[in-house]
């Protein structure tokens, strides 16, 4: 009898070891897979690894930020360790996370974190091709406070080489720094003529500065008082309000397609202003170096643009590729 209650008391003793350590491995582990909401931070035990990139999507665009991804993590350093933060919509479907997610499992070194932003910057101006999600980028600074900076990536980018590179560059006294964009009305007509009038799709920002001046609020305040008149969205709420602290990235990083023929490219530089505007050489030499590439026309609407099969390269190396070739009738 004494036996019996021995081993009944000793299975018990198992279960609940077995129980604390699943417990355990949940509280660990099970981060990996949670949809963190926009109201809390980032919890304390989820742990940056490598470079921290963040973007952000909602369901029509899961494909492009697939290929994205795909091409940053084809063409790191072996060494290198990359996490993502992927910012999303409320009504974000458990599939389209499924298939970003599973770009973790199909590399090493690759950590992907989602962030539902639940109705955050719902009311703010959307007019033309822009969708919300395009302003979640404003919110980083509150959102991961245990980093200091981050690589920005809209999901029409191609990353070509190793973001090491770009990650450590000198970010003092700046809050971001992009490649320069020759669309400056957004900013003029605030009366502001930026020396350093970015575009917003790719960029290296400085969270720690932005914390350190409350600028997450001042962008809200912003956005509220002007939203009928942000011509180019949140790339106008940058450079606008942030135009003293604004700097330049090599044009390497965020060169844009633009044109069928690589040469016309080199003809950005007539139309930049600034005092830091690119010259034809150095976006010659861009041309020929480039770490990340900036598609803002988009190879799979268009197969005749610079570098598209490029981009159709890396979608091929997807698990996906036969559903992105009929998404866009390619």
């Amino acid at each position: 009898m004494e036996n019996k209650k021995s081993s009944k008391f000793i299975g018990m003793i198992i279960v609940l070891v077995l129980f604390v350590i699943s417990a355990v491995l949940f509280v660990f582990n099970g981060d990996n897979y949670k949809d963190f909401n926009q109201e809390d931070t980032i919890p304390q035990n989820i742990v940056n690894k490598g470079v921290p990139i963040a973007m952000a999507l909602d369901d029509n665009y899961v494909y492009p930020t697939v290929v994205a991804i795909t091409s940053a993590m084809e063409n790191k350093n072996p060494r290198s360790e990359y996490t993502f933060y992927v910012m999303h919509p409320s009504e974000f479907k458990d599939e389209s996370k499924e298939k970003i997610k599973s770009l973790e499992k199909k590399y090493n070194k690759c950590h992907i974190h989602f962030i539902n932003m639940g109705e955050q910057f719902k009311n703010a101006n959307d007019k033309g091709h822009i969708t919300i999600p395009t302003y979640y980028r404003l919110a980083l600074s509150d959102l991961l406070v245990n980093l200091d900076k981050i690589i920005w990536l809209d999901g029409d980018t191609l990353t070509l080489q190793d973001l090491n590179q770009m990650y450590n560059i000198d970010m003092k006294g700046l809050y971001y720094r992009g490649y320069l964009d020759d669309n400056v009305n957004g900013a003029s007509s605030f009366g502001v003529e930026p020396g350093h009038y970015i575009c917003a799709g790719v960029m290296l920002i400085n969270l720690k500065e932005l914390r350190k001046d409350d600028m997450a609020n001042k962008f809200n305040s912003f956005i509220e008082e002007n939203n009928s008149r942000l011509i180019q969205h949140d790339q106008t709420v940058i450079n606008v309000v942030c135009a003293d602290k604004i700097g330049v990235l090599p044009p390497k990083f965020g060169l844009f397609n633009m044109y069928a023929q690589k040469d016309k490219i080199l003809e950005y530089a007539r139309v930049l202003v600034g005092d830091d505007k690119y010259t034809a050489e150095e976006l010659k030499e861009a041309l020929n170096d480039i770490c990340v590439l900036h598609c803002v026309t988009k190879p799979w609407k268009d197969r005749n643009i610079y570098l598209a099969d490029l981009w159709w390269d890396y979608a091929e190396k997807t698990d996906f590729y036969e559903e992105i070739k009929e998404t866009y009738k390619f």
